[in-house]
């Protein structure tokens, strides 16, 4: 009898098209009156069987409630088919492995599933098995509610129970496209897998990490792991085996080394392999690249908090067409959510906080996009508290849009620059509020090289000179500079600095669980207020994705500065040149510097009391917002009296912008009588005014 693991009955069905009970006696007739070591044959199509591990018996038909099947030896040496399902007794628990044969059919896939009330069922590889529960060559499978661990009990060694160990694992070596997939509802907790690295230094491996394994060998443990591989490395067949239409939701997983989640394709990089190419990328349109298809990973709630070995929670490779959406990602390692060689890939509507370094990885980042991914779309997710926030890693190629995010108290980056000089992204409203650390966007040497279009973000930090990496491919247009003093980048002509009046900063909510799913209307605390200057002061951007971080359509007038979009326009705004009458310019009007508004500027006198004047009217009597643009090319703050209807309401300061040729705004609300109002900014130092090239009125 061949033991159950080498049996081939999950392969192709040779006789798929014949009733099961045909197929079972072809199988006998083949063998030549000798019953080989297949899977025992299930009942007619659409059956339904149960299994008890305390009170069944494997001696029962399992076809209802009152006889059971116990084990889940009964269970993997039956072959089932579609419509059938699986149901465990729920506050049963086995130890082992679970892996029944058989394969669905589109529409009518194969159910393994809980029955009666109490705890999930429980599958407990206990270290005893790779995988806890396995598919393999099969298809048309959904799995719900179940609880899953693979834990190898612990040495005096910490790490040295670390093993090639998974909690579900779903792969295949047939060369066929293996179609439909359901993950749903469940408790994948404490898998001792080993953490294997790409790359690395082998002088810092230990106990259960090691460096420098190659791709087929790294990052195939953990929590849920997709992945496939071929029967002999030496001689791959000519066609690869790919995993096509798969869902992961609704489910908890937690402290499972490597990854929460792992999707994998075959190459051939192991000793002794015979390359295939299939799971690494040359180039955009690598011919030998076959990526899995049609990948969703939504509502799941991923932790490495308990363990030291934990390290990505969602691990997302070889992949064309996926989503990934609203999953809590909550104190991984190394990365919340990584892509790597995959293509046509959005990220949305993600929490991720709290990510660090752990077992000998270098990054802790909230989201990246890393080496030839392509296609890559990174939109509203709330990303805080972690090393660093958003990594864009393409190395050799890539383009990635990193768009409407909320982007919060990172320890380190908020934003880092990390590409090759081939890479492409585009950064635009996005909201960025650093609190922690000198840097919020950063980059170095030739990573500095790659393009990045960085547009219509709110850039706003507590620090004074938190670093904006800059470089002749490095652009910024439009972007809203607040807080501290910060170094604007001299390219940006549409620069707005200026207090973004936010409604509540920093965010004081709490972060998402289990049982709420992503916080991220906690986010909602960096919206800004409706005179703000970020409103309509951003350029529009073509295929923006037509929404905001809350779900606001774009645009309500202008586009604004940063994830948010004033639903109904952010009020009425008047835009007043100070080169047109009836405004004055102590001074000349001059046209001598590029990037300004209208046909000239107001260059006032080097003198104090060298005002410009607005006269501006109010339909009604109230607050309003006042918007100046203006310039100041040197490193020294101009400040002025901002006089209203001739009583001082304020001080405000115009810092250098680099140039006279840069331009920023400052901000400030005022009260406004009904009808006519004069606003003057007074310079109160022998140095006079910045150069001011207009004053714009927001009135709600």
């Amino acid at each position: 009898m061949v033991p159950h693991s080498n049996r081939r009955s999950c392969a192709a069905p040779r006789f798929a098209s014949l009733p099961r009970f045909m197929a079972w006696a072809a199988v006998a007739i083949l063998a030549a009156g000798t019953v080989v070591g297949v899977a025992a044959p299930a009942q007619a199509v659409n059956t339904t069987y149960y299994v008890d591990s305390a009170s069944g018996a494997d001696s029962n038909t399992g076809l209802d409630q009152s006889h059971p099947w116990k084990s889940l030896s009964k269970v993997n040496a039956t072959t089932f088919g579609a419509g059938d399902r699986i149901l465990l007794k729920a506050g049963g628990v086995w130890t082992g492995q679970l892996w029944p044969k058989g394969s669905g059919a589109a529409g009518s896939p194969i159910v393994i599933d809980s029955y009666g009330s109490g705890a999930k069922p429980r599958i407990n590889g206990a270290g005893t098995v790779a995988d806890a529960v396995r598919l393999f060559n099969q298809q048309y499978w959904t799995i719900r509610n179940l609880e899953v661990t693979n834990t190898a009990p612990p040495t005096g060694t910490p790490g040295a129970n670390l093993g090639d160990f998974r909690g579900i694992h779903v792969g295949g070596n047939n060369s066929q496209t293996l179609d439909g997939f359901v993950i749903d509802a469940v408790n994948v907790h404490d898998v001792t897998g080993q953490v294997n690295w790409i790359g690395g230094d082998t002088a810092g491996n230990k106990p259960g990490i090691t460096f420098r394994t190659g791709w087929d060998a790294s990052k195939k443990t953990g929590g849920i792991v997709f992945d496939t591989t071929v029967p002999n490395i030496a001689a791959p067949p000519s066609t690869p085996t790919i995993l096509n239409d798969v869902v992961i939701q609704n489910s908890r997983i937690s402290n499972t080394s490597f990854a929460g989640i792992s999707v994998k394709q075959y190459t051939g990089s192991s000793p002794g392999a015979v390359g295939t190419g299939w799971g690494t990328r040359a180039s955009a349109t690598d011919t030998k690249f076959k990526p899995h298809t049609n990948f969703t990973i939504r509502d799941n709630y991923i932790t490495q908090a308990g363990t030291a070995y934990g390290c990505n929670g969602i691990y997302f490779t070889d992949v064309r067409g996926g989503t990934i959406e609203r999953n809590v990602v909550d104190k991984t390692g190394t990365s919340g959510i990584e892509t790597y060689f995959a293509d046509d890939v959005t990220i949305q509507s993600n929490e991720v906080f709290g990510t660090s370094k752990k077992a000998g990885g270098a990054d802790s980042n909230g989201i990246d996009a890393d080496k030839g991914t392509t296609g890559q779309v990174v939109q509203y997710n709330y990303v805080h508290g972690n090393g660093d926030g958003i990594l864009l890693c393409q190395f050799s190629f890539g383009d990635v849009v990193l768009r409407y995010n909320v982007i919060t108290s990172n320890t380190r980056y908020q934003i880092y620059l990390h590409s090759d000089a081939a890479a492409r992204a585009q950064i635009y409203n996005n909201t960025l509020y650093n609190d922690a650390s000198n840097y919020l966007i950063y980059g170095y040497g030739k990573y500095l090289d790659s393009r990045y279009a960085i547009s219509n973000n709110i850039l706003y930090s507590t620090r004074a000179n938190a670093t904006l990496s800059t470089s002749s491919t490095v652009t910024y247009r439009n972007n809203l500079y607040g807080g501290a003093t910060l170094p604007v980048p001299g390219g940006d002509s549409g620069a707005v600095v200026a207090n973004p009046q936010f409604v509540s900063a920093p965010i004081d909510a709490p972060s998402g669980t289990p049982d709420t799913g992503p916080a991220l209307a906690a986010a909602y605390e960096l919206k800004v207020a409706a005179g703000s200057p970020a409103v309509n002061r951003g350029v529009s951007i073509a295929g923006n994705g037509g929404r905001d971080y809350e779900g606001n359509a774009l645009y309500t007038g202008a586009p604004d500065i940063g994830a948010f979009e004033q639903p109904n326009g952010g009020g009425s705004t008047t835009r007043y040149e100070a080169e047109t009458s009836p405004a004055v310019c102590t001074g000349t009007i001059d046209a001598n510097w590029s990037g300004y508004s209208g046909s000239g500027f107001c260059n006032g006198d080097n003198a104090a009391g060298a005002y410009a004047q607005f006269t501006v009217n109010a339909s009604t009597a109230g607050t309003a917002t006042v918007s100046v643009r203006f310039a100041n090319g040197t490193t020294t703050d101009r400040h002025a009296d901002l006089v209203v209807n001739g009583s001082t309401v304020q001080t405000v300061s115009f810092p250098g912008t680099g140039a006279w040729s840069t331009w920023g705004i400052k901000t400030a609300t005022i009260s406004l009588a009904a009808g006519s109002n004069t606003i003057r900014l007074n310079p109160t130092t022998t140095g006079g005014l910045a150069n001011i090239d207009y004053l714009d009125v927001t009135t709600p």
